[in-house]
């Protein structure tokens, strides 16, 4: 519990980078700028915390790191599922009646969930095939 604590509060510090230039784009403009933010979140959710954990004091819990390819691949299925379920299966047009904060909010928070999932998946697949640091 103590490693999940921990990815947990990390995510948070990372995420206070990843979604910075990402929403401040959404709230400055209309229309277009939701693509222009979803593609930077896309971008920045990948690669800030790949930098990241290339770094040999980037460790979890006792000491345990998170590979980067298992950071990849649990990314890309994260983002995918949260694609094909969200986006594909559910009306979003319900969040466009909120009042803006309120969006915000919500981006925000399923911002920092899709991180912090990532991370998690990631270490749990590098426990898995016996990654770093075991």
């Amino acid at each position: 519990m103590n490693i999940l604590i921990d990815i947990c509060k990390r995510s948070f510090y990372l995420n206070l980078f990843i979604v910075v230039i990402p929403i401040i784009a959404y709230m400055i403009h209309n229309g277009s700028s939701a693509t222009v933010a979803l593609v930077w979140y896309l971008l920045l959710s990948l690669f800030m915390p790949w930098a990241y954990l290339s770094f040999k004091d980037s460790t979890f819990g006792d000491g345990k790191s998170i590979s980067r390819i298992a950071y990849v691949v649990s990314w890309i299925a994260i983002h995918g599922i949260t694609y094909k379920g969200i986006f594909l299966g559910v009306d979003l047009s319900m969040l466009w009646g909120w009042p803006t904060v309120g969006r915000d909010i919500a981006f925000l928070v399923s911002m920092y969930i899709g991180v912090t999932i990532s991370l998690i998946v990631a270490y749990g697949l590098t426990r898995l095939v016996g990654g770093r640091n075991e």
